[in-house]
């Protein structure tokens, strides 16, 4: 064999072998957007996430990881690093406001069934029975106590300053507190176990569920106001990826409904969001 045609046949290898190469490396990269790692704080949206929407990604080829997380701050914080592809937790006003306060660039791609706060006790049967100078356990982070201010509210045992922002709403903007309630602040996941020790706690549906407590046992039910509805977030990046659009169809589809009205499932009674 002359010189000639061993070098044509080594530089045939070298393509075969580039071709080969770049075949793989694409299989690879088509592989990984197909692994998707999603944030949930335990309890019911991480297992509405399991239930209702894992299955149909799985049917589209997607690898599912789910990484739980016990506080409203690392989820977000994980998303915008890229340590997670996509958070389900969270109400968009919570979104917003965080993706502010912490320079966050994350955008909610769709709405999902929620679970309000509840107003629990173990002291008290009803609003009325709530005695002068009751302690009153609230979420110590910024947009929870004040829905949970304006959640009081609705019950008329408290008034907020009308000259107030309600998203902005405190104990200390009360025009009205005539039984003298007293406020504590507790870290919302930590709030059902305050109910022995505080006349009520308020708090946010995932957290009581998850603690074994029902919807249907607090003495109020928040009524849901726009912006407070759960969504499920993603990085501004990708909010038109296919992942992301996927998870919207998946979100629309009549398996996720069927799981969400099935009676015996704890988000039956979840409030619908306007689109669902």
């Amino acid at each position: 064999m002359n010189t000639k045609r061993i070098i044509g046949l080594i530089a045939l290898l070298s393509i075969l072998l580039l071709a080969f190469t770049g075949c793989s490396s694409k299989t690879a990269d088509a592989d990984t957007k197909k692994a998707l790692k999603v944030g949930v704080c335990a309890g019911p949206y991480g297992d509405m996430f399991k239930e209702a929407i894992q299955p149909s990604l799985e049917a589209k080829g997607y690898a599912v990881e789910i990484i739980e997380f016990s506080d409203y701050v690392q989820p977000n914080k994980a998303l915008a690093a890229g340590e997670i592809d996509v958070n389900m937790f969270q109400h968009s006003t919570y979104l917003k406001n965080f993706s502010k306060e912490n320079s966050l660039d994350l955008t909610a791609i769709t709405e999902i069934p929620t679970a309000g706060m509840g107003i629990f006790s173990e002291k008290y049967k009803s609003i009325d029975a709530i005695e002068d100078g009751a302690i009153i356990a609230i979420p110590n982070d910024p947009t929870n106590l004040s829905r949970a201010i304006r959640i009081l509210a609705q019950t008329n045992i408290i008034t907020i300053d009308p000259a107030v922002d309600p998203t902005k709403a405190t104990q200390y903007t009360l025009s009205s507190n005539p039984k003298n309630l007293q406020f504590t602040e507790i870290e919302a996941p930590q709030l059902p176990r305050s109910l022995d020790s505080v006349g009520i706690a308020i708090i946010n549906g995932n957290y009581a569920i998850s603690a074994g407590l029902k919807l249907s046992d607090a003495i109020y039910n928040e009524k849901i106001a726009d912006g407070y509805v759960n969504v499920i977030a993603v990085k501004t990046a990708d909010k038109n990826s296919q992942f992301a659009n996927d998870i919207v169809e998946v979100v629309k589809s009549d398996a996720f409904k069927s799981v969400i009205e099935d009676p015996s499932k704890q988000y039956v009674s979840f409030q619908k969001p306007a689109n669902y």
